[in-house]
């Protein structure tokens, strides 16, 4: 993976978005009686659809996540910002990488991805690893949509595939889903669940309960 650059020291280029960020709260800090409200001004007032923007606004986030109970951070979204949880959640998804990044680099990868790059970045697909290999590669050479799709792909070749699992959630408890059962099996299936008048999965349940039931038996029968 291509390291980011070290941006050249120079004024306000030289320290990363996540710092400048800190800088401004404790600048706020000390001019307001009510920090909370100007971060959310703060928020109102950059324009997240840019990088430099996202950037902030992710930093800005999470010091007003941490710094709120829940249900006031959710208030704040809200309110002061008219925002849903969900866009705030993708842009702190996102706050560790691009605050990592100084001004002058977002500058340089915001030249160098092109639109449709940038917004396959930004649907929330992307895996994370993956945005953060492609705006570094972005801080040297230009990067499209076409060099993000082949890293994703590669990136989930390399993932461990899930097992399938029978059990499924269904709504506050899960629900287990049998594995198919021979034509023989079956028809002893419909033909008790018409002579006791009850559905098939009643009917499996019940032969499932009393077989462990008679097993249990057994296994007290010859200790």
């Amino acid at each position: 993976m291509t390291k980011a650059p070290e941006a050249a020291p120079a004024a306000n280029f030289s320290e990363t978005v996540a710092l400048e960020v800190q800088y401004l709260i404790r600048k706020l800090a000390k001019s307001s009686k009510d920090l909370i409200k100007e971060v959310c001004a703060e928020i109102s007032s950059t324009n997240p659809c840019i990088l430099l923007g996202a950037a902030k606004v992710g930093q800005l986030l999470l010091f007003l996540k941490e710094k709120l109970k829940p249900k006031q951070y959710e208030e704040a979204l809200a309110n002061a910002l008219g925002w849903s949880a969900s866009i705030a959640n993708h842009l702190l998804k996102l706050a560790p990488i691009l605050g990592s990044f100084t001004t002058k680099q977002l500058d340089k990868i915001n030249r160098n991805l092109s639109m449709p790059a940038l917004y396959k970045l930004a649907t929330g697909r992307t895996p994370v690893e993956v945005i953060k290999a492609m705006l570094e590669k972005a801080c040297n050479e230009e990067v499209s949509k076409k060099d993000i799709q082949v890293e994703t792909k590669k990136y989930k070749e390399k993932q461990p595939k899930k097992e399938p699992t029978p059990w499924r959630y269904a709504g506050r408890g899960r629900e287990y889903q049998p594995p198919r059962i021979s034509e023989e099996a079956g028809l002893v299936v419909e033909r008790l669940s018409e002579q006791n008048g009850k559905p098939r999965r009643f009917v499996i349940e019940d032969a499932v309960l009393l077989l462990a039931e008679k097993f249990q038996q057994v296994v007290f029968a010859l200790a």
